[in-house]
């Protein structure tokens, strides 16, 4: 071998684990992106859970602080009544630092009630 073939092995080498440290990085980065939006999902149906085991809810909007497990962001939510027997809830749990959200909507009917068609 040549001073020349060892060299170019160390080059081709060496590019090749840069390349691996940069797909472990970005795997790491994803699957923290990932639990972090999990969280988020839990944490706006958990909302929805509880909105819609409440009486027949008013309209309304808000917004909390919320810190779920590692995940530390804010709840936005908005109810309406789009028919008279219908509610609906839309809730976007996102975090400060990141533009994404998850956003979840729900729809309530109010049965055995007069004028709801049932």
């Amino acid at each position: 071998m040549t001073l020349i073939e060892v060299v170019v092995a160390l080059l081709l080498l060496a590019v090749g684990a840069l390349a691996l440290a940069a797909g472990i990085a970005e795997g790491e980065r994803a699957r923290r992106e990932a639990m972090l939006r999990g969280l988020a999902l839990a944490a706006a149906e958990t909302w929805l859970e509880t909105w819609r085991a409440a009486p027949w809810p008013a309209e309304g909007a808000g917004a909390a602080d919320v810190e779920w497990a590692a995940w530390r962001g804010e709840l936005r939510w908005r109810t309406t009544h789009p028919a008279p027997c219908l509610a609906e809830a839309r809730v976007e749990a996102g975090s400060p630092e990141r533009p994404d959200a998850v956003v979840l909507v729900t729809r309530r009917f109010r049965e055995r009630e007069t004028n709801c068609g049932t």
